[in-house]
């Protein structure tokens, strides 16, 4: 399984953008499989969609390095989904090497750097042109 991070400080927009990629898939023609989303909390989620082509799996939550929540037990659950790419997040910071770990174990990683944005407006454009982005490594 090939996995994109989308990596950045905590309230940088990563879930924002995510949530961007998450609808983009749907735009794209994939199709949702059925009884897979989880609702995470927090305007957080886990879905998995399929074309012709491929499985792609996607979670938005990343601020856990341990437990259930955490980045690493999301990619092995949707790795056992034969998910072919996964899109997650990856929070930054004290105590978060972990999580950075757990997406590195993957031969197959990309880790897309997420900023904060100066202002609302700036945020809005950065977060679509980072969910672009994203969109054209699926």
């Amino acid at each position: 399984m090939e996995v994109i991070a989308l990596e950045g400080d905590p309230n940088s927009g990563k879930t924002k953008t995510l949530n961007l990629v998450y609808a983009l898939i749907e735009q794209a023609g994939y199709t949702q499989v059925p009884g897979v989303f989880q609702d995470l909390c927090n305007d957080d989620c886990l879905d998995v969609f399929q074309n012709s082509e491929k499985t792609v799996g996607i979670v938005t939550q990343g601020d856990y390095a341990i437990g259930d929540y955490s980045v690493k037990n999301h990619l092995t659950y949707l790795q056992s989904l034969g998910c072919d790419v996964a899109v997650c997040a990856c929070t930054v910071g004290t105590s978060k090497q972990k999580i950075k770990d757990a997406i590195k174990a993957y031969p197959s990683h990309h880790f897309e750097p997420k900023s904060k944005s100066n202002s609302i407006a700036a945020q809005r454009i950065d977060n679509f042109n980072c969910a672009t982005k994203i969109m054209g490594m699926i």
